[in-house]
């Protein structure tokens, strides 16, 4: 159970860094590129700073991409399979 409520926060605290990304870069650009200019790697160094958490590049796309069609712009990222 504790590690079901881990995975939980886990999940959240990284969907907030990545939707924090998407509306900084909506705010500061209406332009589709600024959004595109977004990285994994942006995502990963927010999610340290923040909340000490460690994720490689791929799941930190996923988050993105997730973020990004959670905000209603398109993403041509596909998703990697869960384990």
């Amino acid at each position: 159970m504790l590690k079901t409520i881990r995975a939980k926060q886990r999940h959240t605290r990284l969907m907030r860094v990545a939707k924090h990304l998407v509306r900084d870069a909506s705010v500061l650009s209406s332009d589709t590129a600024a959004r595109e200019q977004i990285t994994p790697a942006q995502v990963a160094c927010l999610a340290f700073a923040r909340h000490q958490l460690r994720i490689d590049d791929e799941e930190a796309a996923d988050y993105l991409a997730a973020a990004l069609i959670a905000s209603g712009y398109p993403c041509d990222h596909q998703l990697t399979p869960a384990d």
